[in-house]
């Protein structure tokens, strides 16, 4: 039994008198000698497509932009659940039938429901803001709820 220890505290010892591996090593850097396009700044993206993604950094960076955005899909969507309950006064039906089933449980559950999960997507949109794609579904929602009111103001003034 003493034999094994002593092997063991002799193991330990070597260890402890080798050279430390993250030591720095002295290394050796070369100059840049690849010719040809460089596939870093991808020139072919065009102006378009950066003057896109600075625009999406802009707002990813801002927080008061983000803000914005984020608010504004909440307010767009409390003008639909309004509008929609307009329309639903004059007679006609809700045509999506997740928002009609909650409309069967009554007005106000919709409309908590609604609002309840938009505030909850903006608050994880706001706390996601730093990721493009989270920014990018953003806009493509803001985007998507301005049709949909100005589709309920083309029925509210035809109508």
């Amino acid at each position: 039994m003493t034999t094994e220890s002593a092997t063991t505290s002799d193991r330990d010892q070597d260890r402890i008198r080798q050279k430390d591996r993250r030591a720095r090593r002295t290394t050796v850097h070369l100059p840049e000698r690849r010719t040809g396009f460089d596939r870093r700044t991808n020139p072919s993206a065009g102006r378009a497509r950066v003057a896109y993604l600075g625009w999406i950094h802009r707002l990813s960076e801002s927080p008061e932009r983000a803000a914005l955005l984020m608010i504004s899909i909440v307010v767009l969507n409390i003008a639909d659940i309004a509008f929609t309950f307009r329309a639903l006064d004059r007679g006609l039906r809700e045509l999506n039938p997740v928002m009609a089933g909650l409309l069967d449980a009554g007005h106000g559950v919709a409309a908590l429901v609604k609002i309840g999960v938009l505030v909850a997507l903006a608050a994880a949109g706001w706390w996601l803001r730093r990721f493009r794609r989270v920014i990018e579904v953003a806009l493509f929602v803001v985007t998507l709820m301005s049709v949909v009111v100005l589709y309920h103001l083309l029925g509210y003034f035809v109508a």
